[in-house]
């Protein structure tokens, strides 16, 4: 399978990382960890909208990125910047969002990251 890379702020996105079985993903802390070759980008939002800096950092630093899943709310407080950090990763790097989850996301979206992280192995 895909290498996964992945941030998590509020322990959401490392729940849905566990919950699809990717016992080697690379958690990004500081933004200066390494990963060679290809690998899906696993992240949240900050602020309005913003990417976080050390996933900035990280993708910068690694340029193997193939796509991108973000989870977020989509309370109404942040409803407007809704995954805003899979689409500036999107945008930046050209490449797909694989899914824009609502916290951990359901049982039908894990099933889905999981068939598309197995298309792109």
């Amino acid at each position: 399978m895909i290498q996964v890379a992945y941030a998590s702020k509020t322990g959401h996105v490392k729940k849905v990382v566990e919950k699809l079985g990717l016992t080697n993903a690379l958690r990004i802390v500081k933004g200066d960890e390494k990963l060679d070759g290809e690998y899906v980008i696993f992240t949240y939002t900050i602020g309005l909208g913003k990417t976080p800096k050390a996933v900035e950092a990280f993708l910068a630093a690694n340029p193997g990125v193939k796509a991108g899943v973000g989870s977020g709310s989509s309370s109404i407080l942040h409803r407007k910047t809704f995954n805003f950090a899979a689409e500036n990763i999107s945008k930046a790097y050209n490449v797909p969002i694989l899914a824009k989850l609502d916290g951990v996301g359901t049982d039908e979206d894990i099933a889905h990251i999981k068939a598309e992280l197995e298309k792109l192995s």
